[in-house]
């Protein structure tokens, strides 16, 4: 598997606050497009996730704002697997000014699988292929 890059966000006039500082909330949309933009690259996005009969909700979030982001900058966010274990898995992101590398944000998401009826998956166990993917991201990831 190849090294995944980070994912670059252009921030919108609208994703800013009456001071012309980002807004909080957007750095969670963040590390949402940079989830998705990773699942996309390593072959299981949400859209084949769920053809496949697999949900993947978030379970808790948490974000530490080190620095402000402004109208126009761009910033690339890094993320890695930090764990898994084919039930659930947890992903962190690092935000940071790409003109700078200045650090503006960093956090984590964790998530589980889940059937539509609600019930908890084992990708190793009913999905051996994209158990593997995840592995091997672990193995990039150096988790």
């Amino acid at each position: 598997m190849k090294e995944i890059k980070s994912y670059e966000h252009k921030v919108q006039y609208y994703e800013t606050d009456q001071m012309g500082i980002v807004h909080h909330s957007n750095y969670i949309r963040w590390f949402e497009e940079a989830r998705t933009y990773v699942l996309e690259e390593i072959g299981f996005g949400y859209k084949k996730m769920e053809e496949c009969g697999v949900m993947s909700p978030v379970l808790a979030v948490n974000a530490e704002y080190k620095s402000m982001t402004h109208y126009s900058d761009i910033v690339c966010i890094d993320t890695k697997l930090a764990s898994y274990n084919g039930i659930k898995l947890q992903l962190d992101y690092v935000i940071r000014d790409k003109a700078t590398g200045e650090v503006r944000c960093s956090g984590y998401t964790r998530h589980c699988f889940l059937t539509p009826e609600g019930r908890p998956v084992s990708l190793k166990r009913s999905y051996p292929e994209i158990h593997r993917i995840f592995e091997e991201l672990m193995e990039i990831s150096g988790s």
